[in-house]
């Protein structure tokens, strides 16, 4: 939250940080987009072992459901983050998982992103950019790609 405050989007003096490209920074306010700044979201989760009879294929259920777990935590937690920024959406989100070298049942799930305010961009019928739960939208699109899909409709 500390380094968040420290953003303040629009404050003189105050920080900016993307994983945006030069490029990328520029489309997306081409689009109508503000960037507001980098969010991120992290779980660190034990994966823990599964018991299974090994004469069929199955799937490990209980571990399916710890990685599914794993990831909606980092992404919600990116989520909150640009909430706090007042952000629209987060553009550029890629999800990273590393499996930690002292525990090889320990994985950290990183969601990382571009916060983005719509400055100008027509939300349409719906009337924001918000997603249907009232979050910001996420996206994996790069800059580019975002761009081309807003000015498409």
């Amino acid at each position: 939250m500390r380094r968040l405050a420290q953003l303040r989007p629009g404050e003189r003096g105050s920080l900016f940080t993307s994983d945006l490209s030069v490029n990328e920074f520029l489309l997306v306010r081409e689009a109508g987009f503000r960037p507001l700044g980098l969010v991120l979201g992290t779980s660190v989760y034990h994966v823990g072992i599964q018991l299974g009879r090994w004469t069929k294929n199955q799937e490990l259920t209980k571990l399916s459901q710890a990685m599914y777990e794993a990831r909606e935590l980092a992404m919600s937690r990116m989520e909150a983050e640009a909430s706090a920024l007042g952000a629209d959406g987060i553009v550029g989100v890629r999800l990273d998982i590393e499996f930690k070298e002292f525990g090889s049942d320990i994985a950290e799930f990183i969601a990382v992103g571009t916060a983005v305010k719509a400055d100008g961009a027509d939300p349409g019928p719906a009337g924001t950019w918000l997603n249907n739960k009232g979050k910001p939208f996420t996206s994996n699109l790069s800059g580019q790609d975002f761009w081309t899909l807003v000015r498409a409709g």
